[in-house]
């Protein structure tokens, strides 16, 4: 089963409705996981889920390659814990009708789930198994857990094809959620060599001109048309 998810991650709003748009317009379903307030969390042919960056819950101090890490400290933990919690109450009051959430960079420690079950999700989708087969989602507590398997940045850096469904056990049975953003929608990238032109390229109100290559939108279209063959799609709540 194929799932399509986006991270809005960094991309100004106009971006992110250029792409919203277009994934509207496709009529698949898609959970789109917001890291700013967005008119398009409240599309109804959209999911809206919560985005947060939890690793600049508190910038401290790093210390050097060489030094040891500091002994473990309740005090500390529970500073973290709250700092955490926070940014998680903060991001669902910000996007109250998000009952999933996705930590940037899938982070992730032990006391999460209880932290994003009292913030008020139900779901998250903060893991990454890259092309494993037989994918299942799985409890923890009262939080579902759903494993990404794949995502575009990951493709572009294996450089897989973007002309054709070619990939690693893309045949085996399980949950294929993939996780995509929306700069590289926008952008249409091709190759990571395009990451440099990625933030210049996202201050212009209009996309850069098609270079006439296959990137990352057409991935994503053909994964729409691949779901559209035998219905809309799922959110992630509806699995």
């Amino acid at each position: 089963m194929i799932i399509l998810t986006i991270d809005t991650d960094w991309a100004p709003e106009h971006a992110t409705r250029a792409v919203l748009e277009k994934v509207r317009a496709l009529g698949v379903k898609c959970t789109v996981f917001f890291s700013t307030p967005s008119p398009a969390a409240y599309w109804p042919e959209l999911e809206p889920g919560c985005h947060p960056d939890l690793s600049r819950r508190q910038p401290g101090h790093v210390p050097p390659a060489e030094s040891r890490l500091p002994a473990p400290s309740r005090e500390h933990d529970l500073a973290v814990e709250k700092a955490e919690e926070a940014m998680l109450m903060a991001c669902k009051a910000a996007n109250p009708l998000a009952g999933a959430v996705r930590t940037h960079r899938f982070y992730w420690h032990s006391d999460l789930s209880r932290l994003m079950l009292r913030a008020g999700f139900a779901h998250d989708s903060s893991m990454i198994l890259p092309y494993h087969p037989g994918l299942q989602a799985f409890k923890v507590g009262k939080l579902t857990r759903w494993p990404v398997w794949a995502s575009d940045h990951l493709h572009l850096a294996r450089r897989l094809p973007f002309d054709r469904l070619e990939m690693p056990n893309w045949s085996a049975p399980g949950l294929k959620i993939f996780c995509f953003h929306v700069a590289y929608l926008y952008l249409n990238v091709h190759s990571l060599a395009d990451f440099n032109m990625i933030q210049k390229g996202l201050a212009d109100e209009e996309p850069p001109p098609d270079k006439g290559l296959p990137g990352v939108w057409n991935l994503f279209e053909m994964l729409a048309n691949e779901i559209l063959k035998s219905s809309k799609g799922f959110f992630l709540s509806e699995l």
